[in-house]
């Protein structure tokens, strides 16, 4: 683990806090909750396929 590590857990947790607390008060819609985090997911699954890339990837 790194020293930036606990900041991103905190930083995604809190974001999803947030997402979830404004789908609460009704101030985003289901559907756009759901938009958010597939387009969050889709960019973590992207970030993750290239990082995999540039470090080489797996080469079994």
């Amino acid at each position: 683990m790194s020293a930036a590590d606990p900041w991103m857990i905190i930083c995604a947790v809190s974001g999803l806090m947030a997402l979830c607390l404004m789908l609460g008060l009704k101030l985003i819609s289901p559907k756009r909750f759901a938009q958010i985090l597939a387009g969050i997911g889709t960019g973590l699954a992207i970030g993750l396929a290239l990082s995999r890339l540039s470090a080489g990837g797996h080469h079994g």
